[in-house]
């Protein structure tokens, strides 16, 4: 029987402290090498100038422990405190404590950690009970490797299709942490608010201080117009009916509100492809350089765009938001104050050549670019002659012909093609049968030709 102990980890110059464990696999179950076998909580205490590290994520940080071999897990039952202590404040963190015992390890005892970080799209929506429960405009999981080796980040961008590829179906970055040896950091940027096109990140990179003045004005402007036309009936919570009880729920006006002041938090705040990341390690805090590898895809290429008449102010959102997402206030706000962007493959070719140059400028950062899943079982159509002008939206054609420009743009830049349509070719059109969401297989391989790229180009700690 081995000890398993408490990794080192270190908040230096702030102090590191820990809820209870929650055990993640049964007692005596055999688990895997780098297998999650616990979680729990911790908190950063101030540091002596008052100063708190990661303060966009102090609430929501955890630390994923796994061993570094595979074993037969052993825990006390008075380890297993359950209840909210697993969730709350309980400690100092103490490398070198016993935590577990292990049957048939052999090789290092301590445990391997993995630190979740999230930052919250908004402070005050707590979720906890899960590995990064709640809504986050960002999350990250990040682990230590060799010392004297930098830490090498890897930012998903993307939208749904590439989920499931960076965050797992665990939505906690566990299969990176399996396979990666480290030191390395994994990161995803939420979809949920406006969609990462290159447009749309090259122009936030791009944006001045003046920009964001101008931006904030016009969201100010709309807000205040919005709260003018208010009156008594726009408070059916309120209304006199309302007193022997109602359906109606929440303010029916703060979606619409909320979602105009996400879309400019997102438009005011940092670049994430050049944005700085503080690293929880053993040796204390350390700072990371902007990601070294940007993934895309082209999927968020082709989702609705609209331009601020005024400010020239670019947005990018799902089609699927409007309606039950996107109320029709802030529908008829994009209608009223924006015009429509109509991208063609041209368009697209000029913004990810752009954004690929400005990268590499600036950070030195690798783009790779997820193409289109153009392969379908469906297709079987041998002449398209008949639909007339309509032949370049077909989604079959503008799918061939974007994936094209994009095998043709990587070739001379510092860019990098995942080629999910091939993947799909080989594997099967009905693992994806909607183009976008794919099954478990296909995610697992465009993982690994993720990995595979990283490697190639070689960004430390993949």
């Amino acid at each position: 029987m081995t000890r398993l102990v408490m990794p080192a980890l270190s908040a230096d110059p702030a102090r590191l402290r820990r809820s209870g464990l929650r055990w993640l696999q049964p007692n005596g179950a055999r688990v895997g090498a780098r297998q999650p076998v616990a979680v729990c909580y911790v908190r950063l205490g101030p540091a002596a100038d008052g100063r708190v590290p990661l303060p966009e994520e102090r609430n929501d940080l955890q630390v994923v422990l796994a061993p570094a071999a595979a074993c037969t897990l052993r825990y006390p039952e008075a380890n297993a405190g359950g209840g909210y202590r697993d969730f709350v404040d309980g400690g100092e963190w103490r490398a070198g404590e016993h935590v577990a015992d292990a049957d048939g390890l052999e090789g290092d005892a301590t445990l391997v950690p993995m630190v979740l970080a999230a930052r919250r799209g908004f402070e005050s929506g707590e979720g906890r009970g899960s590995l990064l429960a709640g809504w986050h405009e960002q999350v990250r999981g990040f682990w230590q490797g060799t010392d004297g080796e930098r830490t090498g980040t890897v930012l998903a961008l993307g939208t749904c299709e590439q989920t499931a590829v960076f965050r797992g179906e665990d939505t906690a970055f566990l299969s990176w942490f399996a396979c990666a040896p480290g030191p390395a950091q994994v990161m995803a940027v939420g979809d949920e608010r406006c969609v990462h096109s290159s447009a749309v990140a090259l122009q936030h990179l791009r944006r001045t201080p003046a920009e964001g003045q101008a931006i904030a004005a016009a969201v100010h402007e709309w807000v205040a117009g919005r709260m003018g036309q208010l009156g008594a009936a726009s408070f059916p919570g309120l209304a006199p009916e309302a007193a022997r009880g109602t359906l109606r729920g929440r303010w029916p006006e703060a979606q619409e509100l909320a979602y105009a002041f996400n879309l400019l938090a997102e438009a005011v705040g940092t670049s994430p492809i050049i944005e700085r990341t503080e690293l929880i390690t053993r040796k204390g805090i350390v700072e990371a350089a902007p990601p070294d590898a940007i993934a895309m895809t082209l999927g968020s290429e082709v989702a609705p765009h609209f331009r601020h008449r005024k400010t020239g102010w670019l947005v990018a959102m799902h089609g699927f938001r409007f309606g039950p997402y996107i109320g029709p206030a802030a529908t008829e706000w994009l209608r009223r104050d924006f015009e429509p962007v109509k991208r063609s493959v041209a368009d697209i070719e000029r913004d990810l050549a752009a954004l690929a140059d400005e990268v590499q400028a600036r950070t030195g950062g690798l783009l790779v670019v997820q193409n289109l899943v153009a392969s379908s079982a469906a297709d079987r159509v041998a002449n398209y002659s008949w639909l007339g002008d309509a032949f370049d939206e077909n989604v079959s054609v503008f799918g061939n012909e974007a994936n094209l420009m994009l095998a043709g743009l990587t070739r001379g830049r510092r860019m990098a093609l995942l080629d999910s349509d091939a993947l799909v070719a080989e594997l099967g059109a009905n693992h994806i049968p909607d183009r976008f969401h794919g099954s478990g297989e296909l995610v697992e391989a465009q993982r690994r030709e993720v990995h595979r790229i990283l490697k190639a180009f070689g960004i430390p700690g993949f």
